[in-house]
């Protein structure tokens, strides 16, 4: 699979006339998405094993970093380092102004593959609702289960759309056809962040959540999509 990628009029050039690449990624993955991806190998190690040894590298990772060290791995290097301004060689670190922080750069395996990687040439793509996490308060799960008459919540960008159009929103879609429900108790409402209750009504089986907003004077509705498909059990 290709990295799609669209040009963009560079503001200050050399030249008139020079673009400049943009990547369009095709979503977000989770850590539980790669998972899957891992599990696909075949290699013979159980879901459950390759889980917790990424949480294991995870934590020496974090704890080796907060005691100083440098990591250099094939996925990513690491490197710990400060933020904020001192007043002077005798003004001591302060919690409200300084914090520590990890840079992360390219490992040796990502920067070679990246260097390989072949891109694919796309027109400029339409502004959309990007849908990157679905977080069901009802079951504490992330982008799998979908509770009726509980707490939902949407992460992403460009998610806030009219209120007063029936033809936006959030809509439930059952993946094997028929009416998509449309949510309509919604408490939190902006462009990263979308909370509602779940309707009380939806049947059991697999639901896409989309957010459909209008981005024109014609009322061009576009559609925003999850990349997981939800359970309703």
């Amino acid at each position: 699979m290709n990295i799609p990628y669209y040009l963009q009029d560079l503001p200050i050039g050399p030249e008139p006339g020079h673009k400049v690449g943009k990547v369009h990624t095709r979503g977000s993955l989770l850590e539980k998405n790669l998972l899957d991806r891992m599990a696909k190998r075949g290699t013979g190690i159980s879901r459950q094993d390759m889980q917790a040894t990424l949480a294991l590298l995870t934590q020496e990772i974090a704890d080796a970093l907060a005691d100083g060290w440098a990591i250099n791995t094939p996925r990513a290097n690491y490197v710990p380092s400060i933020k904020g301004v001192f007043n002077g060689n005798t003004d001591p670190f302060d919690p409200k102004r300084h914090h520590f922080r990890a840079a992360v750069s390219e490992g040796t395996i990502v920067k070679r593959r990246m260097r390989h990687a072949i891109g694919e040439r796309i027109s400029i793509p339409l502004p959309v609702p990007l849908l990157i996490q679905y977080t069901d308060h009802g079951s504490h799960t992330a982008d799998s289960v979908l509770t009726p008459d509980n707490i939902g919540e949407i992460n992403g960008q460009a998610l806030k759309y009219d209120l007063a159009n029936e033809e936006e929103g959030i809509f439930l879609v059952p993946e094997s056809g028929g009416q998509a429900t449309k949510v309509t108790s919604v408490s939190i409402h902006t462009e990263g962040r979308l909370m509602f209750m779940v309707p009380p009504s939806l049947t059991v089986g697999e639901y896409i959540i989309e957010v459909r907003r209008s981005y024109t004077k014609q009322t061009q509705t576009r559609i925003g999509t999850l990349h997981h498909t939800l359970t309703v059990g």
